[in-house]
Order: C-alpha cells, then structure tokens, then sequence
C-alpha cells in the first residue's frame, strides 16, 4: 500500500514573527531638548567682587601708610626732642680710667640725642685706651648712657726692644712708663725680631713664663725681679733681693718648685745667701733626689744686700721717729685745750 508522501511543513520562524506594539514598545525614546540660556547678571557680579577687592587693597594702603606716617614722625620726633639728650653716665671707675678720662674717650657733645649713638662706635672709643681690655655700653632711655670698663691685668714686663706691660691672658698691651712696674717680674729672652718674625714661638715662651709666674705666686716665696725664657723653652729665675739664679730648665714647674721649697727648708735661714740652683735635674728611681747649690760666702754677699738692709733699718727709726712726733703733737694739742675755760 502506497504511502501518502510526507508533506513538507514549513513553519513560520519565530523571530520573524515580530509584533509590532512590542517593537514599538523596546525602541528608545527620542526626547526633544531645548536651549539653556546663561543665567542673567553674571558680568555684574564679577565686577561687585573686583570692587571689593579694590576696596580691600585701598584700605590696607591707607594703613600701611598710616602707620608710615606715624613711625616717621615718631621717629623724629624721639631724635630731636630734649627729652632724650643724653644726661647721665653711670659707669664705676678703674684703676686708669676714671670719670674725666672716660667722657674724654666717649667725647659726646652736649645735647646729643641718646637715640642718635652707635654704642659699638662708642665702645670702641673706650678701649682706644691701652689700658682697656674690653667695654660695653649700653642706654637706658630716656637719658642715661651706661659704661662697663675691664682693664688689662699687667703680670710681667716684657723686654722685646722694647719695655711692655704684658697682661695675664699674655698680651702686650702698652709701653711700660715710669711708676707702672712696681714688683712685676721681666720676661728676657725674646728679641723684638723673633716678636715679629715668629710670634707663634714667642707665644709659647711667654706662655711658659706666665706659667712660672702664676706658680710662684702660689706660695710665700721671695719676690722675682726676672725670668729668662732661652729659644728652647728653658727657664731661669732670679730673684729680687740678692739676685739668687733658679734653674728650672724645661723640666715640670712643680717639680721644681718642689725641689727649691726643700731646699730653702733645709737651709734655714741660710738660704737667703743662695746664689745659684740647679732645680732641672732629674730623680733617679734608685737614687735620692738631689739639688745642686752654690752660696754667697759672708764676705762676698752682693752690696745690694747690705744696701737693702740698711734702707729697711733706716726706714724702721723714721717709722719709729714719726710715730712718737705725732703722740707728740698730739699730747701738746690735748694739753692746751685743758687749759682753757669752757666759757672761753
């Protein structure tokens, strides 16, 4: 039996079954725009906020200049009134410098304006004097000028060509002038050459006689009338009185002196004669120290000795002489005035 062919179907694909509310539905919607005007006084606005700038800026200026204005005067006014001349020093006097001799330095006029001063000027004034190390000067308004004067210490005399005061710190400072030596020691052993020429070495030696000098005077000890300081650094002492020489050499001062206060204990009253010591030897660990020493016989003591023995006794009798003139004079006034009536 004959089969009916198959008949072909073909159905419709579903894509192409588009419904067309559907699509109308998924497409996007155009939506009309419109033109936005710019907002209305902007120019006038930006203008409002330049004139309060201006406004600010010519605020500001009249300010700055006020108080110009007002320094300035204010200003000339403290330069030129009355109230701020200079009327008052306050300044303790030195040894050296005294009231005269420190408005002499500071040479202000008068009716100076305390205001119109340099003080560093003034200061440098003050210790154009050699005898001023260092000086201060400071005001306190409205007129009084205040003065700090330090003065050099003199230690030693140094005797480089020429005589100088040499102060503590190792500085000469001034020409040596009559009266001004008093009981300082001279420095010898430099040359006015080697002052100029090398004063790094000079410096060390007149260090190293600074030194000896502050030793010294550590203890009661005769006075020095010199110390020698060789281009090696070697030192001797001599003293005032008899001329004794010490031989300290390079060696440590303390050692020295050491050396030389045993042997003046040991010598008593003798060692006023001393003549020479050897005080730079060296202790030998196995060995006892030693100190080398010469004396002045009785007959050959220096005449310096004898002189200043005599100019002390003849100073001790006008002593003497002097006090019993004035109990004298003093009796003779007081009997007088016994004598005579209370009416009187």
């Amino acid at each position: 039996m004959a089969t009916r062919p198959e008949r072909a179907i073909r159905k419709r694909p579903r894509a192409a079954q588009v419904n067309s509310r559907r699509v109308a539905r998924h497409e996007p919607a155009v939506v009309p725009t419109r033109s936005v005007a710019p907002p209305r006084g902007r120019g006038n606005g930006v203008l409002r906020r330049i004139g309060r700038f201006g406004v600010r800026v010519a605020i500001a200026g009249g300010v700055v200049y006020g108080v110009l204005v007002g320094a300035r005067e204010g200003y000339a006014y403290a330069t030129t009134s009355p109230r701020f001349e200079v009327r008052a020093l306050e300044y303790r006097a030195t040894a050296h410098v005294d009231e005269r001799r420190l408005r002499e330095l500071l040479a202000i006029a008068p009716g100076t304006n305390i205001l119109s001063l340099e003080l560093d000027t003034l200061a440098e004034r003050v210790t154009a004097d050699p005898w001023v190390a260092r000086a201060v000067v400071t005001r306190e308004l409205p007129d009084t000028l205040q003065v700090v004067v330090e003065e050099h210490k003199p230690a030693a005399v140094l005797a480089a060509g020429a005589m100088v005061l040499l102060s503590s710190e190792g500085e000469p400072f001034k020409l040596l002038e009559s009266g001004e030596r008093g009981q300082l020691p001279v420095v010898t052993g430099v040359g006015a050459t080697e002052l100029l020429g090398n004063p790094s070495a000079v410096n060390a030696r007149i260090a190293r006689a600074l030194e000896i000098i502050a030793g010294w005077g550590s203890k009661k000890r005769p006075i020095l009338s010199e110390i020698h300081i060789d281009q090696f650094g070697g030192a001797t002492l001599y003293t005032e009185k008899i001329g004794t020489q010490l031989r300290l050499g390079r060696g440590d001062l303390g050692e020295a002196l050491a050396r030389y206060d045993a042997l003046r204990a040991a010598m008593g009253e003798e060692s006023d004669k001393l003549a020479v010591a050897h005080l730079d030897g060296s202790r030998r660990p196995d060995a006892p120290e030693r100190v080398v020493a010469s004396f002045f016989p009785a007959k050959d003591v220096p005449e310096l000795v004898t002189q200043a023995e005599e100019r002390a006794a003849l100073e001790a009798t006008e002593r003497a002489a002097a006090a019993a003139g004035v109990a004298a004079t003093a009796k003779s006034a007081r009997e007088p005035a016994r004598r005579i009536p209370r009416h009187h």
